[in-house]
């Protein structure tokens, strides 16, 4: 079982230290390609919309929609309080929530769900898929993640003894099938910025169609 807590107390440790800032220059060409494929998705972005990023950090993604003329609401959910903080301080009109993701309950339900280097440190990733699929994902709506800790990324696999946080590592076919097991359809599965032994970002975008 994944101990949340260890996670979230090095990522408190990472904004304290302005390593949020790294983080969202290392994932940046990940999450840009992420944002292509969102951006295919016409029938959605070309109405109004909502935006949810689970796992946001100091939400320069939520940011990035904010500034989007129709999208009526975009909102970040991350545990670490002091990644909330960074949030609210560079975005103070923003709607950032400090929570548990598995925990957290929204009246709200969204177009365009997004997630990065967030659902592997998750304890039960089937009741966060179900919960998003039943209750917070509109019809016809996107679910979008994006990790890099898979079992096939080799170099990943030593981040828990390296890094001291606490995973579930999961092979491509196994991410899929959990999508697949909570209802999720036109389920596609990438690997961005493969390079060397490095497996790249394994991106999954599904859908509620």
């Amino acid at each position: 079982m994944v101990n949340e807590n260890i996670n979230i107390n090095i990522f408190n440790e990472w904004a304290k230290k302005g390593k949020d800032k790294g983080m969202e220059q290392g994932h940046a060409a990940s999450v840009n390609k992420m944002l292509e494929i969102i951006n295919k998705r016409t029938d959605i972005l070309l109405r109004n919309f909502n935006f949810l990023d689970l796992g946001c950090g100091n939400g320069w993604v939520v940011r990035k929609f904010s500034n989007n003329d129709l999208c009526d609401l975009a909102v970040g959910v991350d545990g670490s309080k002091n990644m909330i903080e960074k949030a609210k301080l560079i975005d103070s009109k923003g709607e950032y929530f400090q929570s548990n993701i598995e925990s957290w309950k929204s009246e709200e339900k969204f177009d365009i769900i997004f997630s990065m280097e967030t659902f592997y440190y998750l304890n039960n990733i089937d009741n966060i898929l179900s919960y998003i699929y039943n209750n917070i994902l509109k019809e016809h709506g996107m679910l979008i993640i994006g990790i890099d800790h898979y079992f096939e990324n080799k170099p990943s696999l030593t981040w828990e003894k390296e890094i001291g946080i606490e995973t579930q590592t999961l092979s491509i076919a196994k991410w899929k099938e959990k999508f697949q097991h909570n209802s999720f359809n036109n389920i596609d599965c990438i690997q961005e910025g493969q390079k060397d032994n490095w497996a790249g970002t394994l991106i999954i975008s599904a859908f509620k169609d």
